[in-house]
């Protein structure tokens, strides 16, 4: 009865074996049929591991574009952007609790999937600037969020490579997700007045009051990858649910 089923095994078997063996570093391992038994069930258990670890990066990698492709159609609205499932949902987190028993802190993990779905925080952007001027002083109270159009006065943009470090986010209610808009919009704003460029175009209408000041509100215009205008309102959203991802290149529009 098992003779049939047992031969075939062990006909497998002789011929995965002597695969084996043409492999240079598994000579060794192989030259007695026990040890060729041993390393053909680790080589066994090592491509299933290995195929197992590529099924669930390929899910998981889904998951996550589903994640980006649901941010990337949304409009930028900055309560729905507050509110969003994977910032107020505790299951998208870890959680900590202490032990009384042990006095050990005690960590439990959100499931891979969960984990996998989120946004991943920016580390670092390019951020393409231009200077554009601010052709008639606004008369209105309120003017943040305006948007200034104009022709760029540089024929060149030059290029800020911004990066953030853990100092940038660690006292964020979720930390996970990265720094917010408004630490970009303030390190642009201090990169510029320290520049050549803040000296040439806004230090000579110092003096004039036809013209505005330089604010951090209104003179600095950040622009996403899908080039919408990031309002102010959003400057308490980090970066990774503005349609932004470590390594993208955004544009900057300071207006003087």
């Amino acid at each position: 009865m098992w003779d049939n089923p047992l031969n075939k095994y062990l006909d497998f078997e002789s011929r995965a074996i002597e695969l084996l063996r043409r492999v240079p570093f598994l000579h060794e391992y192989t030259s007695d049929m026990i040890s060729a038994r041993i390393t053909l069930f680790l080589t066994t258990v090592g491509l299933m591991a290995l195929v197992n670890e590529l099924y669930i990066t390929i899910e998981m990698s889904f998951l996550q574009k589903e994640t980006y492709g649901e941010l990337n159609r949304a409009p930028l609205n900055a309560e729905d952007l507050k509110n969003h499932r994977m910032i107020i949902d505790d299951e998208f987190h870890g959680k900590e609790w202490l032990d009384e028993k042990s006095g050990i802190v005690m960590e439990e993990f959100e499931r891979l999937d969960r984990f996998f779905a989120k946004p991943v925080h920016v580390s670092h952007l390019y951020v393409e600037c231009n200077i554009i001027e601010r052709s008639q002083p606004s008369k209105s109270k309120d003017k943040i969020d305006i948007e200034c159009k104009g022709p760029d006065l540089l024929s060149e943009p030059f290029v800020f490579h911004m990066e953030f470090s853990p100092e940038d986010w660690e006292l964020e209610k979720r930390p996970e997700f990265g720094c917010k808009l408004q630490v970009l919009r303030r390190k642009l704003y201090h990169f510029f007045k320290d520049s050549q460029w803040h000296e040439r175009y806004v230090g000579r209408h110092t003096e004039s009051k036809l013209n505005e000041p330089f604010t951090l509100s209104s003179s600095v215009q950040i622009y996403n990858t899908s080039q919408e205008l990031l309002p102010t309102t959003v400057d308490d959203i980090q970066l990774c649910f503005l349609k932004m991802e470590t390594g993208d290149t955004i544009k900057c529009k300071f207006v003087v």
